[in-house]
């Protein structure tokens, strides 16, 4: 099977490719690719092109487009994960994960319970995107998601689009299921086409925040009656938006 690549726009436009920076490294030193070799390329504008590698360095990689060819189709719904930022390698494995069921974008949030409280800046920032962009490359998608600078949860609420679901594990017996909500907002999930999902850190959102978020039109859910993780409980929330949006399965 032909390896996929992500490229960044406009390395595609003409038949002749070139190919710098960490790429090429990757494609020279880590796969030791060769001269003659083929790969799949893709920008994210919803084209790949199928390349056959001329000449090829650590520093520079030169390829002849050999075809080219409509990419797989991204999700008619986009889904926003507004993910509190947690300890260790859980968060990039919600990162790589969420991007192979179909999630656009990433926003690292940081909650008033927040443990981890980076500004993801810099090296860390740079994996975070590293990781999305492999996972995409990987599991076949036709666009890398954004990964977006960590932003607090009032701010993060603001800007939120479309359908905004909270799920809340103290919600209690009153609040409805995630389930239920997407069915009763079916309409409004294809019309808007958007759905901002927060999920709170490792001790939870504060009653605060949560009266904000309703006061802001957001829905509180439950994801059920055991505890998750905070990055379980994000892939389990996306992973029924995009199923309600038939997107999976």
């Amino acid at each position: 099977m032909t390896r996929r690549f992500y490229v960044e726009a406009p390395a595609l436009a003409d038949d002749r490719i070139e190919i710098a920076g960490a790429l090429a490294q990757r494609l020279a030193n880590v796969l030791r690719l060769r001269a003659g070799d083929e790969v799949e390329l893709f920008d994210g504008s919803g084209d790949e092109v199928r390349a056959r590698i001329e000449t090829i360095s650590s520093r520079r990689v030169l390829a002849a487009a050999v075809e080219r060819h409509e990419g797989p189709a991204e999700p008619h719904v986009k889904v926003h994960l507004y993910q509190s930022i947690t300890k260790g390698e859980r968060f990039e494995w919600l990162l790589e994960k969420a991007t192979e069921i179909g999630v656009a974008r990433f926003v690292p949030l940081i909650a008033a319970r927040a443990v981890v409280k980076t500004q993801g800046e810099g090296a860390r920032m740079d994996r975070w995107r590293r990781i999305v962009v492999e996972a995409a490359e990987q599991c076949g998608r036709g666009a890398v998601p954004a990964v977006e600078a960590p932003q607090r949860f009032d701010e993060a609420l603001a800007a939120a689009t479309g359908l905004v679901l909270l799920p809340y594990e103290e919600a209690g017996e009153s609040a409805p299921n995630i389930h239920a909500v997407l069915n009763r907002e079916i309409d409004a999930l294809y019309a808007l086409g958007e759905v901002s999902v927060f999920i709170g850190p490792e001790g939870g959102f504060e009653p605060a925040e949560v009266e904000r978020a309703e006061a802001a039109g957001a829905s509180t859910v439950t994801l059920g009656e055991r505890v998750l993780r905070s990055e379980t409980a994000g892939l389990v929330a996306a992973t029924l938006v995009l199923h309600a949006a038939g997107e999976l399965g």
